[in-house]
């Protein structure tokens, strides 16, 4: 009996490599952003144009509205990309990782990579949670983006999928990010350096201990 033919692979379109324009538009794109960046941290977000952006991307300002539809759209996409990068790297990271304790650690550690590492993001992460939420896009909207960063870290903490979490995994999340962001906007603040990582980790795995316990 001759054996079927296997079926022939799915199309996907994002494994095709990127054209020309698409690259291109990409890294203009990945200009915008670390225009962006470098642009807040030497003014404050409300201070900050589309045309400051523009000049330190060395690109048109109309070019600035083929990607994004106003500074709001810009500041929106520009906190998710970085919230992105975050969890990205998050989960990377704990992907050897066995028991919950282990995850917990590791993204605290990735945390203080990022606050150390790329200070920049940091600080616009720091000055967006912090900004006027209701004048940045629809009302609620950088609520509800932070709302879905804490549940997917909550998801990574757990080792669950979202359907899965308990009110314990959702606070551990948010213990942690609050501590984690109170620590590095302090330090933004004060100007003095961040408490090593290893301190940082007990800050946090205490503090977890104790409110799920409670």
């Amino acid at each position: 009996m001759t054996a079927p033919k296997p079926d022939p692979p799915a199309h996907d379109d994002a494994l095709k490599p990127l054209g020309r324009r698409a690259r291109k538009a990409m890294a203009v794109r990945q200009s915008l952003v670390a225009a962006g960046l470098e642009a807040f941290e030497r003014q404050p977000i409300g201070l900050v144009s589309i045309l400051d952006i523009t000049e330190a991307a060395d690109v048109a300002k109309g070019v600035f509205y083929l990607h994004f539809k106003s500074k709001d759209e810009y500041l929106l996409a520009l906190w998710e990309d970085v919230q992105r990068m975050f969890l990205d790297n998050v989960r990377a990271a704990v992907v050897e990782c066995r028991s919950r304790t282990a995850r917990v650690e590791e993204a605290i550690r990735q945390f203080y990579a990022l606050a150390t590492e790329n200070p920049a993001a940091a600080r616009f992460w720091i000055r967006m949670s912090s900004y006027f939420p209701d004048e940045v896009g629809e009302p609620g909207h950088l609520t509800r983006i932070h709302q879905e960063y804490v549940q997917q870290l909550a998801a990574i903490f757990a080792g669950r999928t979202f359907d899965q979490l308990g009110p314990d995994d959702v606070r551990s999340a948010l213990l942690a990010d609050s501590i984690c962001w109170a620590v590095a906007n302090t330090s933004v603040t004060t100007g003095e350096p961040l408490c090593s990582v290893d301190v940082l980790v007990r800050i946090v795995a205490s503090a977890i201990k104790t409110a799920n316990r409670g």
